[in-house]
């Protein structure tokens, strides 16, 4: 897996994908789906999200919907940790200032 920026990677078919998000200042409210299934998150803290990438479409995508409460700090914030084959990536993350609470991560599979 290769970082393209912070929502791109490139990656190999039959690649295993770990994300994990880390919940700071929120109690955790995060949907995540892969390719438009929902993935339940591992039981642990930091919820740990795990995909295996196939081999059609060339691009594949996870999309991760926060939710922020109006008890939640101003500054509270979701981060995304991505990690494959080559090792840990940060990715972006939601704020609750943020406009939008809503991001894709990209996986393009590479020859």
């Amino acid at each position: 897996m290769e970082q393209v920026d912070s929502e791109t990677y490139n990656v190999s078919i039959g690649e295993e994908i770990t994300l994990t998000i880390v919940a700071h200042k929120v109690a955790e409210d995060v949907v995540v789906s892969f390719s438009g299934k929902e993935v339940s998150p591992s039981p642990e803290d930091p919820s740990i999200y795990t995909f295996k990438i196939v081999s059609n479409p060339r691009s594949q995508f996870v999309d991760i919907e926060c939710h922020f409460s109006s008890q939640d700090a101003d500054d509270s914030f979701y981060q995304f940790f991505v990690e494959g084959s080559s090792g840990k990536f940060t990715s972006s993350s939601i704020r609750k200032l943020n406009i939008d609470w809503d991001t894709n991560l990209q996986f393009t599979i590479v020859a």
